[in-house]
C-alpha cells in the first residue's frame, strides 16, 4: 500500500510541475527531465523498502536402513568380430590429349602523319641485319 500512495504522489508532482512544449522547443531537455524525475522516484520508492532478513534453517540429516541384498552380477557376452575380405580395385587409365594450338598472324597497323589523302598503303619498313 505504501508503494501504490508513494508511486501516486510522485506522478501527481511530476504532473503539476510539468510544462507544456511546442514542437520543435527543446524536446530533448523535457525528455531528460522526465527521465531524471522517474529516475529519482524509482531510488526513493528503493529506500523506503525495508531491510530483508535472512534466516537459516538448521541442517537435517537421515540415516538410510541397512538391508543386506544379494550383489546382483551381469554377464556380458563376448564381442563379435566381424572380418571383411579384401577388395581390390582396377584404376582406369586416363589418356589427356593437349589442346591444338592455333597461330594467327599479328595484324599490320600504319600510321600516316600529314595533310591531304593517300591512295597507296603506308610502306612497311624493315630492319635486315
Amino acid at each position: 500500500m505504501k508503494k501504490i500512495l508513494l508511486t501516486l504522489t510522485t506522478v501527481a508532482l511530476l504532473a503539476a510541475s510539468a510544462r507544456t512544449a511546442s514542437a520543435g522547443d527543446r524536446e530533448w531537455a523535457t525528455a531528460g527531465k522526465i527521465l531524471t524525475g522517474v529516475f529519482a522516484g524509482a531510488v526513493l520508492a528503493r529506500t523506503f523498502e525495508p531491510v530483508p532478513t535472512y534466516t537459516y534453517a538448521p541442517a537435517v540429516y537421515y540415516s538410510a536402513p541397512v538391508v543386506q541384498a544379494p550383489p546382483t552380477v551381469y554377464y556380458q557376452p563376448a564381442p563379435v568380430i566381424v572380418y571383411s575380405q579384401p577388395v581390390y580395385v582396377q584404376q582406369v587409365p586416363v589418356y589427356v590429349r593437349p589442346a591444338p594450338v592455333y597461330y594467327q598472324s599479328a595484324p599490320v597497323v600504319g600510321v600516316h602523319l600529314g595533310f591531304g589523302r593517300r591512295h597507296q598503303p603506308p610502306p612497311i619498313y624493315r630492319v635486315c641485319r
